[in-house]
């Protein structure tokens, strides 16, 4: 069923990258879009949407963006690899998803969808692992990389607030590509590997889905989704090899033809991993080294079959990544 036309729905992180798709989608759907940021943007200015400047964590603002919305889309997020910024990680995703949905709660909202990551569940030690939305968190993983721990603990605040009866939808997209990343808070690796920063393969697995796919599927889910199930949305799983060789297909920038073995990963990885920020090994921080060596392989065929999600072709969301990233600039020398 549709999604009902001319809803007032509110957006939270609506100036990101899956945002800035997703109030196009709604806009274009007919409906009034009020947006919840920490400050005004020229781009959603441009859209002509309602702009109500607060953040998540400020319970007040959250109390007031709520106030005559018919549905709410929480998006609001903070990105970034490094420990010094845990702590903003776990006030944003944390304690935010707890202010929007304890807000929704008290307004009596019952449309209502957050989105998280499909890394709360979908990352392994072995080639052979694929997570689906029954597939446990691996605290034991992810406890090491506050930002998938941060959103892990966000949907658990979700799980108590279903429990209470607020009907609570959950997106898990993977790794987001494709164009409109002003920021670079996702497509930054495609920006390193064009720069011919990455000088070998590392020996795990990524998927990833196109952001524009993902931002058309979000009001299916609001309407057709299962309450409380978090939809795992990626296009392809590949391994960071094949990954590679895909951008080189569509850039024209040649692939390192070394990959790291896994062997010697886990035999020095503590050691590889203390040295990796040097050139020769690529220039990477220790937390992206570690995390190329996992496998962040899901399956889709639930929301597939559910709220039918068709991604479009990978070399497709690769290419227009690639021409997005040169044209706003994003490859530094």
């Amino acid at each position: 069923m549709a999604s009902p036309k001319k809803q007032t729905v509110l957006v939270t992180g609506a100036s990101g990258f899956l945002g800035l798709h997703l109030v196009q989608v709604l806009l274009a759907e007919g409906h009034r879009v009020k947006t919840l940021g920490r400050s005004e943007s020229h781009r959603l200015q441009a859209l002509g949407v309602d702009q109500i400047q607060g953040s998540v964590t400020d319970d007040d603002a959250c109390q007031n963006a709520v106030l005559d919305v018919d549905q709410v889309y929480h998006l609001a997020g903070s990105v970034t690899r490094d420990e010094s910024g845990s702590g903003t990680l776990y006030d944003v995703h944390v304690t935010g998803t707890r202010n929007i949905l304890r807000a929704c709660e008290e307004a009596k909202i019952d449309r209502i969808v957050v989105v998280s990551s499909s890394g709360t569940v979908g990352v392994g030690r072995s080639p052979e692992f694929e997570a689906n939305e029954d597939s446990k968190v691996p605290w034991d993983i992810i406890g090491q990389w506050p930002y998938y721990e941060s959103k892990a603990l966000a949907e658990r605040e979700i799980e108590h607030f279903v429990k209470r009866g607020l009907p609570v939808r959950i997106a898990r997209p993977t790794l987001l590509l494709g164009p409109g990343d002003y920021n670079g808070s996702s497509t930054g690796d495609v920006s390193t590997f064009l720069s011919g920063d990455v000088k070998a393969a590392l020996p795990g697995g990524v998927s990833f889905v196109d952001v524009r796919d993902v931002a058309a599927v979000l009001p299916r889910l609001m309407s057709d989704g299962e309450v409380g199930v978090g939809y795992l949305l990626g296009a392809v799983n590949f391994s960071v090899r094949d990954f590679l060789i895909g951008l080189q297909q569509v850039s024209g920038v040649r692939a390192p033809s070394f990959e790291l073995p896994k062997s010697i990963v886990d035999r020095t990885g503590g050691f590889l991993k203390r040295v990796s920020k040097f050139p020769l090994f690529g220039g990477l921080d220790p937390v992206t080294f570690e995390m190329g060596c996992h496998y962040w392989y899901i399956d889709s065929s639930r929301a597939r079959s559910e709220l039918g999600f068709e991604p479009r072709a990978w070399a497709e969301t690769l290419a227009d990544t690639v021409t997005d990233i040169r044209e706003i600039g994003a490859v530094y020398a």
